[in-house]
């Protein structure tokens, strides 16, 4: 399966979005059936003046996992940069949650990273201040899980946060109450089809 309406879906529902060049062919071999959207953020401190530091990451990946590593990256003002419409290495083996089984993460879900860097120790052990979700990523986000979930005709307990299904002990999205993530994303699926929705 492929995803050519992603940024359509998006754009319709009045998100700001960007199309990486050759989004619409980008994805890894293997199986991709998705009907859930898995939330993540990326570690990598963003800013009003690199709001998107993960981009290049997020769409050729690194050492030990090649690109894309998601389907859509959240910048710091909430636009959507659209990485990938095919398979993402993304979730991994995931636990089952709500609606979700246990499977192939990267087959049943859409991956959305939020470009913000989290808690406060790097990699590296070094310290740097926390970083956590801006309003417009948080709203961004719930937007564009809705928009997908629409598409895919599935309800909020098909969006997830890769610390509930991680089955190796991840931590995002860090700051944010997936319970309560859930409540904005089953808002705007009640308020009926997202405007412009296709």
């Amino acid at each position: 399966m492929s995803m050519p309406w992603l940024a359509r879906q998006l754009r319709n529902i009045g998100l700001a979005v960007t199309e990486t060049p050759g989004w619409t062919t980008r994805g890894r071999s293997g199986s991709f059936e998705p009907y859930g959207v898995l939330i993540h953020h990326t570690a990598a401190r963003s800013s009003p003046s690199n709001p998107a530091p993960s981009k290049n990451v997020a769409i050729n990946g690194r050492t030990n996992l090649p690109g894309p590593v998601c389907h859509v990256l959240i910048d710091i003002h909430g636009r959507c940069h659209v990485i990938a419409a095919g398979r993402a290495n993304h979730a991994g083996q995931a636990k089952k949650v709500g609606s979700m089984p246990a499977g192939d993460g990267n087959t049943m879900y859409v991956g959305i990273e939020i470009d913000y860097f989290g808690p406060a120790r790097t990699e590296n052990g070094t310290w740097q201040p926390e970083q956590k979700m801006s309003d417009n990523q948080y709203a961004a986000a719930g937007a564009a899980a809705a928009a997908i979930l629409h598409r895919f005709g599935r309800d909020e307990t098909h969006v997830n946060g890769h610390l509930e299904t991680s089955t190796t002990g991840k931590i995002d999205p860090y700051g944010i109450s997936m319970t309560n993530f859930r409540s904005h994303v089953r808002a705007r699926l009640r308020g009926g089809p997202p405007p412009g929705a296709v």
